[in-house]
């Protein structure tokens, strides 16, 4: 790629960052406005939808942790993908799909890919970002010029007129952004990049318009990451600065949401206790209302058709009595607004002058189910013959003879209506008769005999059930409390609504400035930060510039001291200390050069004539001649004498050469296939042999089988000899000491236990350190320096095993214990 491609080409933006900005957007809205997903689309999710935002808002800022923190355990991002994807899921299925919106249906599954996609370790470091964006112009604009329908309800009454246009600006869109990138043209990229930006910027406009907020979210994030393709710079992910910039975006934006979230929550669940006690205190007034009208009604009623006045007087059909009896009835202080007597036929007797007209009524309801003895029957809803709209009560009159007459008092539904209601002003009342679904009542537009309008919205057989709650969709998307109840004895319900949105109205205001107060105060505590970072990151640099001078030899230059805070003291004692440093390390140097000039001169020149007099000693034990006066076992004993303490000389040479070697690094192993109990019996045989004063024998048990593996034998010579040289050394003559070898697991286990003077307990911890000795081991007055056991742990962790010593104090003996690894089988 050429030097000007890459400087125009688009920035690698992750689609991680992008869906987890849409998921917390959209769980934010969920958990502080459910209500707003209250339209018929949502219907499937809405009974979830806190627990759905929720989980949006859990998935998605875990998503942003780990986006934060690339350093935390993967698991954390996944944690956050598999809550994201989750709840993608389930609300691209039950709103999208079932929906038929062909945008969301294609978008989502995209996002998913992309998301998944960069979640794998092959492309763990890329940005799917304009692929994505890519794949979706092209499948917006192929599938809305094929059928503009398929935008999905909440764009095409939009876009109708010009749906296929805007498909084919997606295609322009799409193909140009494919070929600025197959071609690596960066200026082509980014004009097609910003077209497609300005495409699904009006989208999101367009959908909060509608009040889709998904919609407005969704789009918003697909513009806002077009822009970080154009104008995003890479960020320095290792600095200060930035660690501080994450940290306060956690600190100050996620608590706030969490909390204001919460404090929503529990805002909304008050409301909607008060809702519902509300509605139902309008619901009970409203039965309570009805049902002592009815029961007045029936008791008045029954109490006339019982009378044997009454009866007297339709016995002789005496009109006047009759006439006043009657205006009796409907004048009185009750709910009847009009009377009359119909005979055995359903023909008119009389009726008051409120009532209606003389003719054959044995067509309405109440005149074919009144006539049953001893009840009064309560008649559907109609209109009389003065167009008056009204329901009836009916009872039959017994009179002699077998025959009988029908008493009818009808009450006005003007009049009912004209009730006042307990309901609040923004309560919807409805009271219908659950027979026919015609209204009696309704105290928004005073409507009557039409079918009630909570029908349409709510189905019939809900509302037929006991006193309840439901909530409902009105025509207009608006989401309701419907709280319903029907009224004793009588075939009515009463329903009362309650508008969700001015319910919550408070708490949607109390939501939107708790986001609101919770983005300020993340913009301004980001300013800061990067304000802070950025002065902090200057004065550290000059620190960092100035520790990476500390390996060199000159420490001439300082840090500047800027300021009296505390990394300007930091810096003066940086100053300081690099001055120390300076002088300390040319005193290091120049005493470790004496050292090792010491340690080889001396080593050498002590080493030197060492090894030619062993030589002449055992050449000397080998042809010695007992001189006059003096007996060979005497000579003999003295020679003997000479070479152990040669033999300790050289040993104490060797230490103090492997104690060097360990300290410069060049302590090496040389392994070989060797076998560990020849080894051991080699040693127990020397050392027997060079000790003759020894009464006790020293022990050695051994397995049948060889123990074989690669080790270097001359340093396990080295580790045994030593080991059972200390036993020797610390033993009394006449105590036996025990040499075990035995397999262990993958290894060997060697142990050297003698019945000596033991070893303090709070000296075994210090035991295998450099000239270190025990205690009761310099009171024995036994020679050596303290290295002997140091070389032995060399020994062992260079083979990768480990050491232990126990003992159980002064005089109970000490127990060695090594475990050896095998070791791998020599290649060659």
């Amino acid at each position: 790629m050429s030097e000007e491609v890459s400087r125009g080409a688009l920035n690698p933006v992750r689609v991680e960052w992008i869906a987890a900005a849409f998921g917390l957007l959209t769980g934010i809205t969920m958990v502080y406005v459910p209500y707003e997903f209250g339209t018929s689309i949502f219907r499937l999710i809405y009974p979830h939808i806190r627990l759905l935002g929720t989980v949006f808002m859990a998935g998605s800022a875990t998503m942003l942790v780990a986006l934060l923190y690339p350093t935390w355990p993967a698991w954390v991002g996944w944690i956050g993908r598999t809550l994201f994807l989750g709840a993608l899921a389930v609300y691209w299925w039950g709103v999208t799909v079932l929906a038929g919106g062909i945008t969301g249906a294609l978008v989502y599954p995209l996002m998913v890919t992309a998301l998944i996609a960069e979640a794998l370790p092959r492309w763990h470091t890329r940005g799917f970002f304009s692929e994505f964006l890519l794949t979706t112009a092209l499948a917006f604009g192929g599938f809305i010029v094929m059928d503009p329908i398929l935008l999905g309800p909440s764009f095409y009454d939009v876009y109708q007129p010009v749906a296929r246009l805007m498909g084919v600006l997606f295609l322009v869109g799409g193909g140009l952004l494919a070929v600025g990138q197959v071609r690596r043209e960066a200026k082509l990229s980014r004009l097609a990049v910003g077209f497609l930006a300005a495409l699904f910027g009006q989208m999101g406009l367009v959908a909060g318009w509608r009040g889709s907020w998904t919609g407005l979210v969704l789009y918003s994030v697909i513009t806002l990451g077009c822009g970080f393709l154009l104008f995003r710079r890479q960020w320095e992910t290792s600095t200060v600065g930035w660690r501080l910039f994450r940290g306060v975006a956690l600190a100050s934006v996620l608590p706030i949401l969490a909390v204001g979230g919460l404090a929503s929550v529990v805002a909304q669940r008050a409301i909607e206790r008060e809702l519902r006690d509300k509605a139902r205190q309008a619901v009970a007034a409203e039965v309570a209302w009805l049902e002592q009208t009815a029961s007045m009604a029936r008791f008045v009623l029954r109490t006339q058709t019982r009378d044997p006045l009454l009866q007297s007087v339709l016995t002789r059909g005496d009109k006047p009595a009759l006439r006043s009896r009657l205006t009796l009835l409907r004048s009185q202080p009750g709910p009847f607004d009009a009377a009359w007597v119909l005979d055995d036929t359903g023909q008119s007797v009389l009726s008051t002058e409120a009532g209606g007209v003389v003719g054959d009524f044995s067509h309405r309801d109440y005149f074919q189910e009144g006539r049953r003895e001893d009840q009064v029957y309560l008649s559907r809803p109609f209109l009389n013959v003065r167009k008056t709209p009204m329901v009836v009560f009916a009872s039959p009159v017994k009179l002699e003879e077998g025959r009988q007459v029908l008493l009818v008092a009808g009450m006005s539904l003007v009049r009912m209506s004209r009730e006042p209601t307990l309901a609040s002003l923004n309560y919807h009342v409805e009271i219908f008769d659950r027979r026919n679904g015609e209204l009696l009542r309704e105290t928004n537009r005073g409507d009557m005999l039409s079918r009630a309008p909570i029908l349409s919205i709510v189905d019939d057989s809900i509302l037929s059930l006991a006193e309840g709650f439901t909530e409902a969709v009105d025509p207009g998307g608006g989401r309701l409390l419907v709280a319903h109840a029907p009224v004793q004895d009588t075939p009515w319900t009463v329903a009362v609504t309650a508008p969700l949105r001015q319910a919550f109205a408070p708490v949607t205001r109390l939501s939107a400035l708790v986001v609101f107060i919770a983005l300020t105060a993340g913009a301004v505590a980001l300013l800061l930060s990067r304000w802070v970072g950025r002065d902090v990151a200057q004065r550290l640099t000059a620190l960092r510039d100035g520790f990476a001078v500390l390996g060199t030899r000159t420490l001439d230059r300082g840090v500047p001291a800027q300021g009296d805070d505390e990394l300007a003291e930091l810096a003066a004692g940086f100053n300081e200390m690099a001055a120390r440093i300076e002088r300390t390390q040319k005193e290091l140097r120049e005493a470790i050069t004496s050292r090792d000039q010491f340690l080889s001169m001396a080593s050498h020149e002590l080493r030197t004539p060492l090894t030619p007099l062993k030589a002449t000693i055992e050449l000397m034990l080998r042809q010695s001649q007992p001189p006059q006066g003096v007996s060979p076992e005497k000579q003999r004993s003295t020679l003997e004498r000479l070479r152990r303490q040669v033999d300790r000389l050289t040993r104490l040479i060797g230490d103090m050469l492997d104690v060097s070697r360990m300290q410069s690094g060049r302590f090496s192993l040389r392994r070989a296939t060797m076998d560990l109990s020849a080894l051991a019996r080699e040693v127990v045989d020397r050392i027997e042999h060079a000790r003759s004063e020894r009464t006790a024998p020293i022990r050695l048990e051994l397995p049948e089988q060889p123990l074989l593996g690669q080790w270097d034998d001359q340093r396990l010579d080295q580790l045994l000899t030593n080991l059972v040289e200390n036993a020797v050394r610390y033993s009394p003559p006449d105590k036996p000491i025990h040499v075990r070898l035995r397999p262990e697991g993958d290894g060997v286990l060697m142990e050297v236990e003698d019945q000596g003077i033991g070893v303090p307990s709070e000296n075994l911890s210090n035991l295998f350190e450099p000239f270190f000795r025990a205690q009761n081991a310099a009171e024995h007055h036994a020679g050596g320096l303290g290295l002997g056991l140091a070389i032995c742990r060399e020994i062992v962790e260079r083979h990768e095993g480990t050491i232990r010593a126990a003992s159980a104090g002064p005089g109970q003996g000490t127990r060695f214990s090594v475990l050896l690894p095998r070791g791998e089988p020599d290649a060659s």
